[in-house]
């Protein structure tokens, strides 16, 4: 995305779609130098992925590797131990036993 904004392309983000804006760049970039560029950053990222492919006259498609079973996230759960209250997310899980100590 360095690269990008460094050739004045403004990204932004939406669900799974990144669109750039490249109104204020100095020059109109070409859709494979877009392909390049991206392709080029996910590979400085560290970022793993299938293919990056041109599809029609304005679009980039990422596939992503699929994860292996071993690397898969499994859903946590916080549970309190004192009253059984039950969440997925871990700071609201700490927010909650503040309330079963005094002091905090």
């Amino acid at each position: 995305m360095e690269k990008l904004a460094a050739k004045a392309v403004v990204t932004a983000i939406k669900r799974s779609e990144v669109i750039l804006d490249d109104s204020f760049a100095a020059g109109k970039l070409q859709l494979r130098d877009l392909h390049r560029i991206l392709a080029e950053s996910l590979r400085e990222a560290g970022i793993s992925y299938e293919s990056v492919l041109i599809a029609g006259r304005d679009e980039i498609r990422v596939s992503d590797l699929k994860p292996n079973e071993d690397e898969e996230m499994k859903p946590k759960i916080f549970i309190c131990p004192h009253c059984g209250f039950v969440t997925p997310y871990e700071e609201e899980y700490w927010n909650h036993v503040k309330i079963h100590y005094v002091g905090f």
